[in-house]
């Protein structure tokens, strides 16, 4: 017996039930000689609990569901087996669909054996017509209907067939927008109506279309499997023959971070020939972590070590995983790591198991190990008396983003959001499946121990991540990923560093971090754009439809990058070169050398990240600011209250102005003697000499301008900030697409962030107001000894936020500053325009010798694929193997290599000569006829009087925004027009 609970939960009974005292009949069965006694305990004597949750949890059956699942095990096991061969040879002799190829006749063999005739109505592009089958044991029907260029929707009776070229054309269309059959199949239905086809039934077409075109596309991705076993076995041949060969001197020398990070002398044995990325944490120097007690987990074996990384990964990246030897001038390896909380799904019964050949899902039970290792006992800390949960919640109270956060309700959906690692190429390493209302930090641990499981115990990983802070701090203080911590190194994403403060993106932010180059950390947000087109198609389908789909789409979007991926590089190496011109033109500004400017920076580092005393020694400062803030704020009342007086004094005030005054009056001179209190009582604390220094600064207007200034500036900031995470919402257009709600969510969101932006730059004009009264008062000289003018905010720069901009200088603002010799990183000009720009520079060259070696190591993939397909048809052709069919797929992948060399040859113009390298394959001959095939026209040429004006009116705003999208710069979203 099964009961069935709110929210999805479900109950099972157990098999004996325990009887009550003094009733009778809650047996499941009667008791018979066998049967010694009932058990009502557990074998220690507890009571043993009436109900247990089934694990997993049993989803309801029903006919249609018993019917799809039966359906699904005959196409698996029976059907699809027998379609692989008349598939293949279907595809070569109708040269990939091109043409409709003779039905060969074939006899009989089984004498008939449960022969009968079977009627099926077949759809094509232009018609709908009936055929008649003479199906028998020897003969399928499914076998029959591949032979003709047709798929059934039914693995043995089926009374639907669909063109193959129909299903293909589908194929291709559903990688390219929402896949929406139903939408589809009205579409055809209407067309066809329209010519004369009518079709009887509610609904005729779209369950029968979908079953035939999702076990279609099963039946693609086994004959790919088969062509990719194929390659994979001579690939292993080829690979131990390149391997041999002296690697290519690329790689550079070897990496340190050394001068970022200290280094300690307990370095294991087999970590000598490690980078240091990061010192070795000790549970004795940490007194935050060394009082938590942590929890004893055991790790499991690690695998053999790896020569070169996985399989998988060299077939996810060839340009990050598939050269002989790793990158040596920086991280081996750049990904970046974030999540997408629009891609939901709701709750509903799971549909039969549907998995891609090639996904990129990390299943749900490692997953689950890494829960398991995340979440720790509540325990009661040492000299504290409330638990960890207690104090957590609390701290959690005060936090305004956090994990906890509910971005999306597990009451409603089963899938709240998806989590990617991408390398710096924007392709899809892997991907979890989130459950939680929150952004979990296991959910990206295990995607970072998966990733080092797929590499060489010598290489390094950087990793982009917009809470990289925290993340590393929770390594550091739980001691995960141990074994790999030493060869990881953090930095914040580009785009979301405005949420740090300062300090940490000196230390964490790309462009100020040894290694990461230019990399931007936003290939995620790029990726979760790309697929914003599924969000309504994906929240409402089957389980494993939306995983399924998305690993279609993950592999359509690998294929479109790598015919791009050349393109990409120059790009990327233009931005480079024009960058380094740009720091090297600030470097040569500064007069200063590099070494010099360097030192500075570390200085600047040093003294940004030092942690705060305990016990301030400007306290009596501070005690002084407050007098004089208080003394401020008396003199503003009393001015109120000057201003009162004089209105129930003027005979000529309007009665309602009278009766305002003397009702506000009272109030004022109340709040005035108040005031007057808690300034006596501050002027008694500060003594003799912080009287005698009170009396100077309070007569002092630099001293107020100062420190109104620091109240703006800090007010700036913080409306600033929230600015920022507001735009999130309106830089996620996509959303609108969603539904009403959300689109009215999105014009209020828009509408109240403009409304603020007078709000904010008027703060800032009054703050550059007083900047510039500050500098006059030093010009004047009534200003402090050595007091520092802060600079003034640009407008033109205000709502970027980044690294580099005014907004984060705080130079002039603090009473430390007013020191006679100020260090040179704090004071001049010149030399924070010459660090700026030596960062920018050592980035740039970062991003330079990293893209040389990208591109040989493109090169060595496309001469060892080319190999590997070349023998593997001399091996077919020299083996008498008589698979025609294999062959003619063979040739289709060599053709297709000859076909992305011609489109990457068009940019080769694009980079200097001396790093381009000789690409190994085919002839010139083989390449220019592939160029001819390219470039061949249906319909003649184009002309202008093709294309008429298209102006902004009715255009897809949606659609621009993705075109746009793919412009996306390496600093923030800006739109390169082309």
């Amino acid at each position: 017996m099964i009961l069935y609970g709110p929210h999805g939960k479900t109950f099972a009974q157990r098999k004996f039930l325990p009887t009550p005292q003094g009733q009778v009949g809650f047996l499941e069965r009667p008791l018979t000689d066998d049967d010694s006694e009932v058990p009502n305990t557990h074998s220690n004597g507890a009571e043993e609990p009436l109900f247990e949750a089934p694990d997993p949890p049993l989803p309801p059956t029903t006919p249609h569901r018993d019917k799809r699942i039966r359906q699904a095990q005959n196409w698996e096991n029976v059907a699809l087996p027998r379609l692989l061969a008349p598939y293949l040879k279907y595809l070569r002799e109708s040269v990939s669909l091109a043409h409709e190829p003779p039905v060969p006749p074939v006899a009989c063999v089984c004498m008939g054996s449960g022969a009968r005739t079977l009627e099926i109505c077949v759809l094509y592009f232009n018609k709908v017509q009936k055929i008649n089958l003479q199906i028998c044991e020897c003969r399928p029907c499914a076998v029959q209907l591949i032979e003709q260029g047709l798929f059934g929707c039914a693995p043995f009776l089926p009374t639907l067939a669909v063109d193959l070229r129909v299903l293909d054309f589908v194929t291709q269309l559903f990688v390219r927008i929402a896949p929406n059959v139903t939408a589809f199949c009205h579409a055809i239905e209407d067309f066809l109506k329209s010519q004369g086809y009518h079709m009887n039934g509610k609904d005729p077409l779209r369950r029968r279309f979908s079953n035939c075109l999702r076990w279609y596309n099963v039946l693609q991705h086994r004959a790919n499997s088969q062509i990719c076993s194929v390659l994979t076995s001579t690939r292993t041949t080829v690979q131990a023959e390149l391997l041999a060969q002296p690697p290519s001197t690329l790689a550079g020398s070897e990496f340190s971070l050394d001068d970022l990070f200290d280094s300690s002398d307990d370095q294991s044995p087999g970590d000598k020939d490690l980078p240091r990325i990061h010192a070795e944490f000790d549970d004795n120097e940490d007194s935050e972590s060394g009082a938590i007690a942590k929890r004893q987990r055991t790790v499991a074996p690690d695998p053999p070590p790896l020569t070169r990384p996985s399989e998988y990964l060299r077939e996810r990246c060839p340009v990050c995983f598939r050269g002989k030897s790793r990158f040596k001038d920086g991280f081996s390896v750049l990904v970046c790591l974030d999540a997408c909380f629009t891609q939901k799904h709701n709750h509903q019964t799971r549909d039969p198991f549907y998995e891609h050949p090639h996904t990129s899902f990390i299943p749900t039970d490692q997953v689950e190990v890494w829960k398991n290792r995340a979440d720790f006992d509540d325990t009661v800390e040492d000299g504290l008396k409330v638990p960890a949960s207690v104090l957590n919640a609390c701290h959690d109270s005060f936090t305004a983003a956090d994990g906890d956060r509910q971005k999306a309700s597990t009451r409603f959906f089963d899938s709240t959001a998806l989590m990617a690692l991408m390398c710096c190429h924007d392709r899809v390493l892997w991907l979890v499946d989130m459950n939680t209302p929150g952004e979990r930090q296991y959910f990206a641990l295990v995607l970072i121990d998966t990733l080092f499981k797929h590499l060489p115990p010598d290489w390094t990983v950087g990793l982009l991540y917009d809470i990289a802070c925290q993340l590393e701090r929770s390594c550091v203080k739980w001691q995960f990923l141990p074994e790999y911590f030493p060869r990881l190194g953090f930095a914040i994403s580009v785009f979301h560093a405005f949420g740090h403060g300062w300090a940490c993106q000196c230390v964490y932010h790309p462009r100020k971090r040894l290694g990461f180059g230019l990399a931007d950390g936003e290939g995620c947000e790029r990726f979760w754009h790309l697929l914003s087109g599924l969000i309504a198609f994906l929240r409402v389908c089957g389980y494993y439809t939306p995983l399924h789909t998305l690993d279609s789409q993950i592999q359509y979007i690998h294929s479109a990058s790598l015919r791009d991926i050349f393109l990409f590089l120059v790009r990327k190496w233009k931005q480079a070169s024009t960058r380094w011109e740009e720091g090297d033109k600030d470097v040569r500004y500064s007069m200063r050398s590099p070494e010099f400017l360097c030192q500075q920076w570390h200085a600047q580092v040093e003294a940004s990240t030092k942690p705060l005393p305990r016990q301030s020694p400007t306290a009596g400062k501070k005690a002084i600011q407050a007098a004089i803030q208080t003394r401020k704020a008396r003199d503003i009342v009393a001015e109120s209250i000057k201003r009162l007086e004089e209105i129930t004094a003027n005979p000529s005030a309007q009665p309602y102005d009278i009766a305002n005054a003397e009702l506000e009056l009272p109030s004022a001179l109340l709040k005035l003697r108040k005031i007057g209190e808690d300034l006596r009582a501050k002027e008694t604390k500060l003594g003799v000499d912080g009287m005698r220094e009170y009396r100077h600064l309070a007569s002092s207007p630099f001293v107020r301008d100062r420190m109104n200034a620091r109240a703006l500036k800090t007010r700036i900031c913080q409306r600033l900030r929230a600015r920022k995470f507001e735009r999130d919402r309106l830089e996620c257009s996509f959303r609108r697409q969603i539904n009403t709600s959300e689109w009215k969510l999105h014009n209020h969101t828009e509408s109240t962030v403009k409304r603020r932006d007078p709000g904010i730059e008027s703060l800032v004009k009054k703050y550059n107001k007083l900047c510039k009264s500050m500098s006059e008062r030093v010009t004047s000289g009534r200003a402090p000894p050595n007091a520092k003018v802060p600079k003034e905010i640009e407008m033109k720069e205000l709502f970027t936020l980044d690294v580099d901009d005014s907004i984060w200088d705080d130079n002039g603002l603090d009473d430390n500053d007013d020191v006679v010799n100020p260090p040179l990183w704090l004071a001049d000009e010149q030399v924070r325009t010459g660090i700026r720009g030596i960062l920018l520079r050592d980035r740039a060259d970062e991003s330079l010798s990293r893209l040389r070696y990208e591109i040989h190591q493109l090169a060595e993939w496309y001469a060892e694929e080319w190999v590997v397909v070349s023998r593997a048809i001399s091996e077919i052709k020299a083996e008498n193997l008589a698979e025609p069919d294999l062959l003619y797929q063979m040739h289709l992948k060599q053709q297709e290599l000859g076909q992305l060399l011609v489109g990457w040859r068009e940019s080769f113009t694009q980079l200097p000569r001396e790093i381009v390298p000789c690409f190994m394959g085919p002839s010139e001959q083989e390449l220019e006829a592939w160029n001819a095939e390219g470039d061949l026209n249906i319909g003649g040429t184009e002309d202008d009087n093709d294309y008429q004006e298209i102006t902004d009116v009715g255009l897809d705003v949606a659609l621009v925004e993705h075109i746009d999208t793919l412009d996306i710069t390496d600093s923030y979203h800006v739109y390169v027009q082309e």
